[in-house]
């Protein structure tokens, strides 16, 4: 009897509630800084302090993605996630305290714990659905599981908004706990990726995780065409939509809108879009070939963001900017389920987690760049700013569909190519393994 796509076994069922907890986590983290800078969390920043817990976030997260993601390719997927949430478990803690304390180096330092945990998460959860669901259904449970990121942060921005500022400790106090102790329970029954275990040798391992697992549909094993593409094309759109995503939801409140209670509410409105976003495009990504959604996404955000741009001298209205601002993040949604699916899809197992993190360093480092440079921009020239990014995503996205290859119905498990790490980055090497 052919198994359906939507059968899960238990340990599949562990792997999603376990990224769909830790991206939840991730939105609630990633919303701190920006409420911060607000003035919600700690007394009014001054600008330069603004700009500092705006900055300390994404740098760590940076890391975390690069250090963690390579790690998960040579120590494997499950054990890294003990090593994060000790991370974040901490840090978390710190924020709490300094928010209670109103410390603002107690601030820094647990934003940088918590979004280096959280970060590192990214490489080996993305890599683990891979490489453990049906290749016709990995695209649904991806963009679903990571959707999580914008519920938490409209949750802990909704629930802020209608807060006093005396009980925020202890919501977040309440909301980390919680989500650590869901976190350890579903990770002590969670599965190791049989595909990892198996292309280290580890064959009687592997067969046993692959005994847990439902699998419809293992994909067709081609040999990988080759990496300079991916990571350019991957690099431009990751750029484009991390940015535009950041920008437009966590920074141009503190930025541009002076009121306290409207940059909550630029974060709730912009992650529930998002979060509807997440849900479309889940149902809908496998409707189309990758090339074809990753193209349309990407041109649907820069008309998005023309329409802001054209009506920019009203965008202090909330029933203008909101509604735009709503529609603008679904369209950022459906650009993340594009690059979130193509990126570990695009490399052979060996190397998923080092290339997922080796991808965002882009994005998340011009993004700290992007932070600092906008911070003195009017609204317009902040606006124009985000459609020049779209653009580059377009690029990306254009690169993708007339260079890329296919990896919709593609197996995980590539005959990949050997080679130096500076091969990998470039593509110039071509030797097939064990050739």
């Amino acid at each position: 009897m052919q198994r359906s796509k939507w059968s899960l076994s238990p340990a599949q069922y562990s792997v999603l509630l376990s990224t769909a907890t830790s991206m939840f986590l991730w939105g609630v983290i990633a919303s701190i800084g920006p409420l911060a800078a607000s003035g919600k969390l700690v007394s009014t920043l001054s600008s330069p302090f603004k700009v500092t817990v705006l900055l300390v976030g994404p740098l760590f997260l940076l890391l975390g993605d690069s250090t963690i993601g390579a790690m998960s390719d040579r120590l494997g997927r499950k054990s890294m996630f003990m090593l994060t949430m000790l991370s974040y478990g901490v840090g978390m803690m710190l924020i709490v305290l300094s928010t209670y304390l109103t410390s603002f180096l107690g601030l820094v330092i647990g934003l940088a714990l918590s979004e280096y945990g959280i970060g590192g998460e990214e490489p080996p959860s993305l890599s683990l659905i891979t490489e453990t669901f049906s290749t016709d259904s990995r695209a649904f449970f991806l963009t679903f599981s990571t959707n999580f990121a914008n519920i938490g942060a409209a949750f802990i921005s909704g629930l802020l908004l209608v807060m006093p500022s005396s009980g925020t400790a202890y919501v977040m106090l309440g909301t980390g706990v919680a989500i650590l102790v869901v976190l350890a329970a579903v990770r002590l029954g969670m599965p190791e990726s049989y595909r990892w275990l198996k292309e280290k040798g580890r064959s009687d391992e592997a067969e046993k995780e692959r005994s847990k697992l439902n699998i419809a549909d293992e994909g067709i094993v081609i040999k990988h065409p080759g990496y300079l593409i991916p990571v350019i094309a991957l690099i431009l759109m990751g750029v484009s939509q991390y940015l535009t995503y950041g920008l437009m939801s966590f920074v141009i409140g503190p930025y541009e809108f002076k009121s306290v209670t409207f940059d909550e509410e630029i974060i709730l409105y912009s992650n529930l879009g998002a979060a509807v976003g997440g849900v479309i495009a889940a149902y809908t990504i496998n409707a189309f070939s990758r090339r074809f959604f990753a193209l349309w996404t990407f041109l649907g955000g820069f008309l998005s963001t023309i329409a802001i741009a054209l009506l920019s001298n009203r965008l202090t209205d909330a029933l203008v900017f909101f509604p735009l601002l709503f529609f603008n993040m679904v369209m950022s949604e459906f650009a993340w389920a594009a690059r979130v699916t193509l990126e570990p899809e695009s490399f052979p197992t060996k190397l998923r987690g080092t290339a997922i993190g080796l991808i965002r360093i882009f994005p998340i480092a011009t993004y700290e760049l992007s932070v600092y440079f906008t911070s003195n921009l009017s609204l317009l020239q902040y606006v124009m700013y985000n459609l020049v990014l779209w653009g580059i995503g377009v690029l990306g996205a254009g690169l993708w569909t007339v260079k890329g290859f296919e990896t919709k119905n593609i197996s995980p498990d590539y005959e990949s190519r050997s080679g130096l790490f500076l091969a990998f980055c470039f593509g110039f090497w071509r030797k097939p393994v064990g050739r």
